[in-house]
């Protein structure tokens, strides 16, 4: 019976509320901090770039503009935009593969968009759920009617700058 009377006694559930309300003060002041934010890199070189005919009469093939890295010298892979042009509303895929070998090097893939006097934007490609390498994203020409213009996209691949939690404090070196 002395169970119930403590579990229904109103001093006991107020110092049991108490420390709980401060329980929870104290691991929130704690656990639910985030201060770091992330920095990006662009990886690739900045010239990675394509044009697609927005407004033309017929649906053209796909372009596709080898990736490379930030001097250009090595490839890391090639993106896509398919198609390459057609009329106002067509839905366009861009299409983002890494090689296997830097892969793992990506943490982010964009396309900034450049319309003309229609402005410029940048959009984030999502990346496959299925492995590393490969991000996609749908985008519709818009224009008014008989509108025809070239857009540029221009490819950009990008690595975090976040802490590493491993760093032993170096001050930097060569350990053996």
């Amino acid at each position: 019976m002395a169970p119930d009377r403590v579990a229904r006694s109103p001093g006991r559930r107020a110092s049991l509320s108490g420390r709980a309300f401060g329980l929870f003060v104290f691991l929130g002041s704690f656990g639910c901090q985030n201060d770091t934010e992330t920095t990006w890199t662009q990886y690739n070189a900045s010239d990675n770039v394509v044009s697609i005919e927005v407004g033309a009469v017929e649906v053209t093939e796909a372009v596709t503009v080898t990736l490379t890295s930030n001097t250009g010298e090595v490839e890391l892979g090639t993106g896509t935009v398919d198609p390459g042009g057609g009329p106002i509303g067509t839905e366009h895929t861009i299409i983002v593969v890494v090689a296997e070998d830097y892969a793992s090097d990506i943490d982010r893939a964009s396309v900034r968009l450049d319309a003309g006097e229609r402005g410029e934007d940048e959009y984030d490609l999502d990346a496959d759920a299925t492995g590393e390498g490969y991000w996609v994203l749908g985008l519709f020409s818009v224009g008014d009617e008989g509108e025809a213009r070239s857009d540029t996209l221009t490819f950009r691949l990008w690595t975090s700058d976040e802490a590493d939690d491993t760093d032993t404090g170096s001050s930097g070196g060569i350990s053996l």
